[in-house]
């Protein structure tokens, strides 16, 4: 081989090795303040808190400490009276905690799985917080209502099966569950159920944004609901809807709006109306 040849090889190969460690180096930065900014919250939200015991493990599966501090906060600023949240576990302890500083408000709590759910009750057992939570355990049965999940699915509609009479007025909607791997965009059917029994001005929390899942959940609920969107770039993704000024406060105007909800149409295709997202 000649030497130019080894020579531009060589070139070649140092030029990729420091663009391969600068990218290495640039990921651990961002992997580093990512786990800074986790224990930042967490250490905020444990002085916040007036619990005896610790919070579940906080890493996998469960909200992260960003998306914990941030729900504390809010619950304590806003006093919301009725909380609905779509999987328990440590956001259940949080937001208890928050309504007993406040003295005011309840939560409503679901969840599928007996043995997470029996852990849940203990821990608000423990901390002398079960006046202020309904926590009902029940399993996942088919819906047959509107639904993003494909009807040939190999998974199958599936979600919460519990009686939801008794819940009205709710400021406040959290959808952490049911996990993805029930079906897809397992947590749609949330909106649609609970639809009926918001209070003119609730929020509605989607975790897991950053998920595409996700991402296409909460486009179509704002399309078909008249929300507005804010998207919070906490370490999983949150994304906060809010009511539009498109949407109708009066009770005349909302029942013209559920007319025009039948079949498949809604209302903005109807009016000749376009209420999509932009790209961005």
């Amino acid at each position: 081989m000649e030497r130019k040849t080894v020579e531009v090889l060589f070139e070649n190969f140092s030029r990729q090795f420091v663009n391969n460690n600068n990218q290495l180096e640039e990921n651990l930065k961002i992997k580093i303040d990512q786990l800074y900014t986790q224990l930042e919250s967490l250490s905020w939200l444990q002085s916040s808190l007036s619990l005896k015991g610790s919070l579940p493990p906080l890493r996998g599966w469960p909200v992260s400490p960003d998306f914990l501090l941030m729900l504390h906060s809010w619950i304590k600023k806003n006093k919301p009276k009725v909380i609905v949240e779509m999987g328990s576990g440590a956001s259940t302890l949080v937001i208890a905690d928050a309504l007993r500083q406040n003295n005011s408000g309840f939560l409503f709590s679901f969840e599928h799985l007996k043995k997470y759910g029996n852990q849940t009750w203990k821990s608000l057992v423990d901390e002398q917080l079960t006046s202020w939570v309904d926590l009902r355990i029940c399993e996942l049965s088919s819906w047959n209502r509107d639904h993003l999940n494909p009807p040939e699915s190999k998974t199958p509609s599936r979600w919460y099966s519990s009686n939801f009479e008794g819940i009205s007025d709710i400021d406040i909607l959290i959808v952490d569950g049911p996990p993805g791997t029930v079906c897809s965009y397992s947590r749609y059917p949330a909106l649609p159920a609970f639809i009926d029994r918001l209070s003119v001005n609730a929020e509605i929390w989607l975790d897991d944004a950053n998920r595409q899942d996700e991402k296409d959940i909460f486009k179509r609920w704002a399309e078909l609901y008249a929300f507005d969107v804010e998207y919070v770039p906490l370490e999983k993704g949150l994304a906060k809807l809010t009511r539009s000024s498109r949407y109708p406060t009066d009770s005349y105007s909302k029942s013209v709006m559920n007319t025009f909800k039948i079949g498949n149409e809604d209302f903005e295709h109807t009016l000749g109306l376009n209420f999509s997202l932009p790209e961005k």
